[in-house]
């Protein structure tokens, strides 16, 4: 490959990836324990990406692309794991460095906490499409299945979530006995 080739390929692997890189990360980090994992998982999609892009015929499929290598990754990641094991004190005390305020991070925390719960391929169809704004069509590129299939895990995954949150998704306006009182005046 010649110079003016190589810089062409580096030329339009930029341009595409940049406004992906946000959202890659956040995909990343919602699907493994640390940010140290993510920076990574990350490093290896973004190389791994790179590596390949001049197998890519359809710039429109760069998305699917590069979460497909970012999928295969994090799985390949857990599998390692689960065979050598790993535990990072430093990590498990780690902070997210956000930011948001402390109310917001710990809702993060929590919402972290309640993904990890869900099984790999529910986590993922949530995070694809709820926080990142991916279409249904291309999780289920990135996936494999079929659509119905990536509707019906976003649908358990949202019900898990909702429940493993505390929210109540038919919610009702509480009764005028449940809510709480002082000297027999609502404090809410």
């Amino acid at each position: 490959m010649g110079i003016q080739e190589h810089r062409d390929l580096q030329d339009t692997f930029l341009r595409l990836f940049e406004p992906q890189r946000s959202a890659l990360w956040r995909f990343v980090r919602s699907m493994v324990r640390t940010d140290h994992e993510a920076e990574d998982m990350m490093s290896e999609t973004v190389l791994q990406a790179y590596q390949s892009i001049h197998k890519l015929r359809d710039e429109q499929a760069f998305v699917s692309f590069l979460f497909t290598i970012a999928h295969r990754l994090v799985k390949r990641h857990r599998w390692r794991r689960t065979f050598f094991g790993q535990y990072d004190e430093q990590a498990a005390h780690e902070i997210p460095h956000t930011d948001a305020q402390p109310d917001v991070q710990m809702d993060i925390v929590l919402l972290r906490q309640a993904l990890q719960r869900l099984p790999e391929r529910t986590r993922e169809a949530v995070v694809l499409f709820d926080i990142l704004g991916l279409s249904l069509e291309e999780i289920k590129v990135i996936q494999g299945g079929t659509l119905s299939g990536v509707k019906s895990r976003l649908v358990r995954g949202r019900r898990s979530l909702a429940t493993m949150l505390g929210v109540d998704q038919h919610q009702e306006e509480p009764a005028l006995s449940t809510i709480p009182r002082v000297h027999n005046q609502p404090i809410l």
